[in-house]
């Protein structure tokens, strides 16, 4: 199994249009290769609607780039539901997502089915500090000529401390493991990720 040390820092843009309609970008680089080399840098906007107080849909669209060991890219589309729940003492959120990537020399359009399940657990009476961990698993239900193959493609563990830096900004570090499933005779990779997230949550446009 091959093994790498890597730093990614997505920035996540939430602009509200009103109290329904909800808006998103993600900017994601990520560095590889013991966080010498860039190697994947992917561009998601999206837009959603919220049904219940927890529960909203999303339709979004990704531009992906990859660099190592040759320059590859991709776009997706995907379609996502949400569930974010507070609890008096946590918050949950469950996330379920389908994509359709349109990849680089493969042929068809592999799908790919992820789901992630994330907690977040506040820490002191100020709740400026909360334990964050997070699970996503990763599976395609279909295999297409020299493209990823059916089964479990990869999965994704996370753990860290979220600070809330003002009303509508947040930080989030941690560490995340990334196991990745590559089809025979590749090797698995394990990639052990210094993860920083940004999270902007911008005024809602339109008060209704």
């Amino acid at each position: 199994m091959e093994n790498d040390l890597g730093l990614w820092t997505p920035v996540y843009i939430k602009l509200p249009i009103n109290d329904k309609i909800k808006t998103s970008l993600e900017i994601n680089p990520r560095i590889q290769k013991n966080i010498t080399h860039i190697n994947q840098l992917l561009v998601r906007p999206s837009i959603g609607y919220q049904l219940t107080k927890n529960l909203s849909v999303w339709q979004g669209y990704g531009w992906v780039t990859f660099y190592i060991p040759r320059f590859v890219r991709e776009e997706r589309l995907w379609q996502q539901l949400l569930h974010e729940k507070q609890f008096p003492k946590f918050t949950l959120i469950n996330r379920f997502r389908l994509e359709e990537r349109f990849i680089q020399d493969v042929s068809g359009v592999p799908l790919r089915i992820r789901y992630l399940l994330k907690g977040l657990y506040p820490l002191g009476k100020s709740k400026k500090w909360a334990l964050v961990t997070a699970d996503e698993l990763f599976v395609n239900p279909d295999s297409h000529f020299k493209g990823p193959q059916s089964g479990i493609d990869q999965n994704r563990f996370f753990i860290g401390l979220n600070r809330k830096i003002s009303e509508n900004v947040s930080l989030e570090g941690g560490y995340q493991m990334q196991y990745i499933n590559s089809a025979s005779p590749l090797q698995d990779k394990l990639n052990h990720i210094i993860l920083v997230n940004m999270y902007f949550n911008l005024p809602q446009l339109i008060n209704n």
